[in-house]
């Protein structure tokens, strides 16, 4: 019997398979997910190096990582992008004369 975390892969590449692209998420909600996501890879980041490569944990933990890194490129994928122009930095210096 599969683990949660050996049956939950299989189940990750089916639903990213049947994603429209068409249908995007919010970038708040992207943001959002983003942060859960970064605290669960850091966390087993942090325990992949405490403990030894030998642990019995240390399968496990990289699924973690592996699962959480797979998530966040689907959530990336998924959010629209913003136009180049809108991603500009205003410009800065001294504005330009009036006629």
């Amino acid at each position: 019997m599969a683990t949660p975390l050996e049956g939950g892969s299989g189940h990750l590449r089916e639903s990213a398979s049947h994603f429209d692209p068409a249908k995007h998420i919010s970038p708040v909600i992207a943001h959002e997910l983003n942060n859960i996501l970064t605290i669960v890879q850091g966390y087993a980041d942090r325990l992949i190096m405490k403990y030894p490569e030998d642990n019995v944990l240390q399968p496990q933990l990289k699924l973690i990582t592996e699962a959480a890194r797979r998530a966040a490129i689907i959530i990336r994928d998924a959010t629209p992008q913003k136009p180049a122009s809108i991603l500009q930095a205003p410009p800065t210096g001294p504005e330009p004369a009036s006629a």
